[in-house]
């Protein structure tokens, strides 16, 4: 398992004496030692109406419940018993292990980093801070903490490949690499690992490399989702349109419902002129996905090639609408309302177009469809 997190029996003094009651303490620590925390519960909220004001019971009160999965209640007995006693270590973590665990990502983080704090080094920590960013989608921060995780742990192979993913598509390409050869040499057949290493070769503009790798892959695990995918962009991306258009049509046979091969053999068929392919291609691919800004813009250039001037005008609007940072459908858009005598918006467009730089061809990463995780705009410190 990636992690076995456990929640902390809180031990230290009690802040009140417990008058005669210390044989109940001592039975509910048993029960908790079997595991028996269903009947360890009612004891501990025994012991916190007697003695309300004392962060030790509210703070096993909370672990109690949180073994039963009780986790909003055990949230507010350990944030009780840090309003009564701040900063204590024990409780920090367990409050940041529950936060974590009910997906409340930037309070795990606020929380634990108080942990790492009090206990610099302690891993438990470190490893929920970097998974925390990770599913907040802060990959450059989550990396920071895994990697000190993954060195702190070099034998966790699941910890280490969530510190490449967050190499990756954070683009620090030559840690995914490492990361992944690592856990390519634990663990050869693991085709997951193979896929992600051909993204980080291509984002570092070893392409062919990429191309090789998942050649090799497709041999032997030709049914694996997204692969052929992959390839075919990649050869897309070479200018390999015929080798493009096999990988594709053999995603389609194994994943029918994958919109981006649609769109790419579109894409291809527009290149080489067959119009009406790609217009079925094209079609498909918006049956499927409704807002594929490329989608929209292949299909502007397929209407202006059989002069459906008004449709043409249409789709490259439809595409500027959903991404208005790309300079081609402006620079379409503008020619078109040229074609048609509309001067002045064919102007406003043309304007529009020498603002916006042009991006540079997209890697593979940026075409797997959930395309890849955009950071995060939630900040967290």
């Amino acid at each position: 398992m990636l992690l076995g997190i456990m929640f902390s029996v809180v031990c230290g003094m009690n802040s009140f004496p417990l008058l005669g009651q210390e044989n109940l303490v001592a039975q509910a620590s048993d029960l908790m030692k079997t595991g028996d925390f269903t009947h360890a519960e009612p004891i501990w909220r025994q012991l916190v109406k007697a003695h309300p004001n004392d962060p030790i019971l509210h703070g096993n009160l909370g672990v109690t419940l949180a073994q039963q999965g009780k986790l909003e209640p055990a949230m507010a007995e350990y944030r009780r018993s840090l309003e009564i006693k701040p900063n204590q270590p024990d409780v920090l973590s367990n409050l940041g292990i529950a936060e974590f665990k009910q997906g409340h990502f930037v309070n795990a983080v606020a929380t634990l980093k108080k942990v790492v704090k009090e206990k610099p080094g302690d891993q438990r920590g470190t490893i929920l801070i970097g998974m925390s960013y990770f599913g907040l989608r802060q990959y450059k921060n989550a990396s920071e903490f895994l990697k000190i995780a993954v060195h702190d742990n070099p034998s966790n192979v699941e910890l280490r490949n969530v510190l490449a993913q967050s190499c990756l598509w954070s683009h620090q390409y030559d840690c995914a690499l490492t990361q992944f050869q690592n856990i390519l040499t634990v663990n050869p057949n693991a085709v997951q690992a193979h896929m992600l290493l051909a993204q980080a070769l291509d984002g570092m503009g070893r392409t062919e490399e990429a191309t090789k790798e998942l050649e090799d892959v497709a041999h032997t695990s030709p049914q694996e989702p997204i692969l052929h995918f992959e390839l075919g962009y990649l050869y897309y991306k070479q200018g390999e349109y015929e080798k493009a258009s096999f990988e594709l049509r053999q995603e389609i046979a194994n994943n029918p419902g994958y919109a981006q091969s649609y769109l790419y053999l579109g894409d291809i068929a527009l290149h080489t002129n067959d119009d009406k392919a790609a217009l079925e291609f094209l079609q498909k691919t918006l049956q499927l996905q409704p807002e594929n800004r490329l989608a929209y813009f292949d299909l502007g250039c397929v209407y202006v090639n059989q002069n459906r001037d008004l449709d043409a005008m249409k789709a490259f609007q439809h595409a500027i609408q959903l991404d208005p940072s790309q300079p081609d459908a402006h620079y379409r858009l503008a020619r078109v309302y040229t074609k048609v005598g509309q001067k002045q918006k064919a102007a406003q467009e043309l304007a529009k177009t020498k603002e916006l730089h042009k991006k540079t061809e997209d890697t593979l990463i940026e075409k797997i469809s959930g395309e890849q995780p955009t950071q995060s705009t939630t900040p967290v410190n």
